[in-house]
C-alpha cells in the first residue's frame, strides 16, 4: 500500500500556514456522495466499472494513498463498504457542503475527490499530495489546475484543516463556488496537460454513460 503523509502544526480552530513543517501528519481520504445526480437521472455513485460502483472505486483509490478515508454523503455500507462514513452538516449547496462537513468534523487536512471520476488514478492523486508536501502545504488548497483556461479541478484536491475559515466564510455570503471561496492567490496549483484532462472526466448526463462503456472519453470542457 502506498501511504501518503502530510504536514500539519496543530493550534488553535483559527489556523495560518505554518512557516516551516515540523509536524508530520496524516492527510485524511473523502469521497463525496451526497449528490442527487438530477441531470444524470439515476445514482451515478451506483453505476459498474472495471467490476466496482463508482463509490468502491473511488474509496479504493484514495485507500492507496491515505491511512483513513471517510465517505461523505451517504451510508458507505450500502454499497458494501466497511468504511467510516458521515451525512453532510450542509446538504442542499453542493460540494461545498460536504468539505465543509469533513473539516469540521474530522479537524484535519483532506484528500478530497468526487465519486463520479471513473477514469482518475491513483498516480494522478500521488502527484497531488507530493505537490502539497513539497510546497503546497503553505496555502489553504493544493489542486490541479488547467494552465490555457485557468480552470482547476476543485474536486480533486487538498483542503488543509485552515482552509475551512475561507470555506465558512463563502458559505455565509451565499456563494457556493469552490474556486471563488478560495481564490488564486490562496492556492497551490498543479499544472496538467492536455493529455491528462481525461483522467478529470466525470459522469454528469446520460451520454457520459458511454464513457464506463470502453469509449474514449472526450476532454472538452
Amino acid at each position: 500500500m502506498l501511504i501518503l503523509w502530510g504536514w500539519w502544526t496543530a493550534g488553535a480552530r483559527r489556523r495560518r500556514a505554518p512557516a516551516k513543517p515540523d509536524v508530520f501528519f496524516m492527510l485524511y481520504g473523502i469521497v463525496l456522495a451526497g449528490g442527487k445526480s438530477s441531470r444524470l437521472g439515476q445514482d451515478k455513485a451506483r453505476l459498474r466499472f472495471k467490476g466496482q460502483d463508482l463509490l468502491q472505486r473511488s474509496v479504493a483509490l484514495l485507500q492507496k494513498i491515505c491511512p483513513s478515508t471517510w465517505v461523505v454523503g451517504r451510508d458507505a455500507s450500502a454499497h458494501g463498504l466497511d468504511v467510516s462514513w458521515m451525512l453532510d452538516d450542509i446538504p442542499g449547496i453542493g460540494p461545498m457542503g460536504g468539505i465543509i462537513t469533513a473539516l469540521r468534523r474530522l479537524n484535519a487536512s483532506c484528500l478530497v475527490i468526487s465519486c463520479d471520476l471513473p477514469f482518475l488514478t491513483d498516480k494522478m492523486l500521488a502527484r497531488l499530495v507530493d505537490a502539497r508536501n513539497r510546497i503546497g502545504y503553505r496555502k489553504p488548497m493544493t489542486v490541479f489546475w488547467d494552465e490555457a483556461s485557468g480552470f482547476i479541478e476543485s474536486l480533486v484536491a487538498v483542503y488543509e484543516s485552515w482552509s475551512l475559515e475561507l470555506l465558512e466564510s463563502s458559505f455565509k455570503k451565499g456563494c457556493y463556488q469552490l474556486s471563488r471561496a478560495i481564490g488564486p492567490a490562496f492556492r497551490c496549483h498543479v499544472p496538467y496537460s492536455e493529455a491528462e484532462k481525461k483522467y478529470f472526466v466525470n459522469i454528469n448526463y446520460p451520454e457520459d454513460i458511454k464513457l464506463l462503456r470502453g469509449m474514449t472519453p472526450s476532454c472538452q470542457r
